[in-house]
């Protein structure tokens, strides 16, 4: 499950999965970057949360997380995000701003190995396939 890390006045949000990997899915299998909560075993599209990689400004929302960096010792995406306001307790805080987007993004995390693994194999073979003369 991804990690949570509180430094100073940022938010850390770690995931397990690589940035170049969520990169990859984003490019190639976009959709499978999205969870839907369900209900009577029907997608629920307004509950829609997806993760992906941008160049610009991360964010971490109920609707998705947007990694824009990578960790320097093992490449995990990553994204940095503000203390969230108010008074009381810092992880209770953090917990409630950033919680139910970290939630889901182990969902993700756990379904995205093999779809990452499958890109990854046909790739592969793509390349396998082609001939130079």
């Amino acid at each position: 499950m991804a990690k949570i890390i509180i430094a100073g006045d940022a938010v850390v949000v770690k995931s397990t999965l690589k940035l170049e990997d969520i990169a990859l899915v984003q490019k190639s299998r976009p959709k499978a970057l999205t969870v839907y909560d369900e209900e009577d075993g029907k997608k629920i599209p307004e509950s829609a949360f997806s993760i992906g990689v941008t160049s610009g400004k991360g964010s971490v929302t109920g609707f998705g997380i947007c990694f824009n960096s990578a960790s320097h010792d093992q490449g995990l995406a990553q994204v940095t995000v503000p203390v969230p306001a108010g008074e009381g307790d810092l992880k209770e805080r953090v917990a409630e701003a950033y919680g139910v987007a970290v939630t889901k993004l182990a969902k993700l995390e756990a379904k995205l190995p093999e779809i990452i693994s499958g890109i990854k194999a046909d790739n592969a073979a793509m390349l396998g396939s082609i001939e130079m003369m």
